[in-house]
């Protein structure tokens, strides 16, 4: 018993050193990646922009100053204020910083939500597996906005957990808010909070407290996201705009080569790009948002067209784009091109691995009384469904990551439920 009490005593400290380790990662990565990190990756660009444009100007926008105002029909606000923030307190120098130190929070958040389901020890391995897992470190050296979009998804579920073991007022705010902040990161997660409805109906869950914190949950959600939704439909006539018709279209084609396409696939590129051209030959680049927005709507109607052609082979070729999305993007520069062969495969191989394991592990949880317990599954379920008709890039699980962690130590660990901490 003496034993096991000084071990408890030794795990916030353990906690704190494997916190460390991403921070010593992050440091090392922008040290390899120097100062002009993945200059293939222009989101970094169009992120510091409309930064400048909330420094500069006080708006959503690219427009610099003296330009008329240009609204922004592809980005969202999240990740240009996380970072419009930085560089006007620390510096934009500073915000790979801030990414290394939100990933290091974010092991303590995996190790604290994890210790209920799974035990402390085992919470401390998820903590780990999160911790050395090159990808997190990769992408926080990185201007992009996966890191934030990783932490905000994590932050989230665990007060998501919270209100589902214990429903209150406050919780419930705290969740809304933080789901509110990740849509606005992560446009992908606008949907997220159906789980807040979904795993008490899934569960057979009835609970009169849980109902009403719920309702103030979507509450406080719409409240974050509102102004967001208000720009949009000021500025493009819609509640939401993005690239959603853009990544539907490239899905289809992931993976095909030209010689593969049939007749009328061939047809629709071919206009596909006309449209294309049509839009980036634009020299205004107030119409070149308003013709992005139609191209997106554009795309989308011919990505359908194109799924009902061929459903079958659609279907098919989602194990490719599902293999890209859980396996891709090994953490390395310009990785298609730098990597060797073996190196990229050992990446899929040990991504793929993580990804079997730790959805077995998170079905073993729903064994736990909590129904919060269901929380890693019904994220890496989300993750994986809603991404499966799109175009698939490895970067893109990221977020579901630490849950995979989460169920590779219940899969490994003891089969007998952990006492709750």
């Amino acid at each position: 018993m003496g034993a096991r009490i000084a071990t408890l005593r030794r795990l916030p400290l353990l906690t704190i050193a494997i916190a460390l380790i991403p921070i010593a990662m992050v440091f090392a990565y922008r040290s390899l990646l120097a100062a002009d990190p993945e200059p293939m990756r222009n989101d970094q660009v169009q992120y510091l922009a409309l930064a400048r444009g909330f420094l500069d100007r006080g708006e959503f926008t690219r427009a610099v100053p003296g330009e008329p105002f240009v609204p922004e029909p592809l980005r969202y606000p999240g990740y240009p204020l996380f970072v419009a923030v930085i560089c006007g307190t620390a510096g934009c120098e500073h915000v790979v910083d801030a990414q290394a130190a939100l990933l290091a929070i974010m092991v303590v958040t995996v190790v604290r939500f994890a210790r209920s389901y799974v035990g402390p020890r085992a919470a401390l391995a998820a903590g780990a597996i999160v911790a050395v897992f090159p990808a997190f470190s990769y992408f926080a050296a990185l201007r992009l906005s996966e890191t934030l979009a990783t932490f905000l998804l994590v932050a989230s579920s665990a007060a998501m957990a919270a209100l589902l073991e214990r429903p209150s007022r406050v919780r419930a705010v705290a969740c809304g808010a933080l789901l509110g902040a990740l849509a606005l990161t992560r446009p992908f997660f606008l949907p997220l909070p159906l789980l807040l409805v979904a795993i008490p109906l899934v569960a057979r869950y009835r609970s009169r407290s849980l109902a009403a914190a719920a309702v103030v949950a979507l509450a406080a959600y719409a409240v974050v996201i509102g102004p967001m939704v208000a720009y949009s439909i000021s500025n493009f006539g819609r509640p939401f705009t993005g690239s959603l018709g853009v990544q539907l279209w490239q899905g289809y084609f992931q993976g095909r080569t030209q010689a593969s396409l049939d007749d009328f696939e061939r047809e629709q590129v071919d206009l596909a790009v006309v449209a294309i051209k049509r839009e980036e030959g634009l020299a205004d680049r107030r119409q070149q948002a308003y013709a992005f927005v139609a191209l997106d709507e554009e795309l989308r109607g011919r990505a359908i067209d194109l799924i009902r052609h061929d459903p079958l082979g659609w279907v098919a070729r989602g194990a490719l784009r599902s293999a890209e999305l859980w396996g891709g993007d090994p953490p390395a520069r310009d990785s298609g091109t730098t990597l060797p062969p073996t190196a990229r495969a050992l990446w899929y191989a040990l991504s793929l691995s993580l990804l079997a394991v730790g959805v077995i592990g998170a079905i073993r949880l729903l064994r736990r009384p909590s129904l919060a317990a269901a929380i890693p599954l019904a994220i890496v379920v989300f993750v994986w469904l809603l991404s499966f008709p799109l175009w698939a890039e490895g970067r893109y699980s990221l977020p579901a990551k630490p849950f995979l962690a989460i169920g590779a130590v219940a899969a490994l660990g003891p089969r007998r439920p952990a006492a709750p901490s």
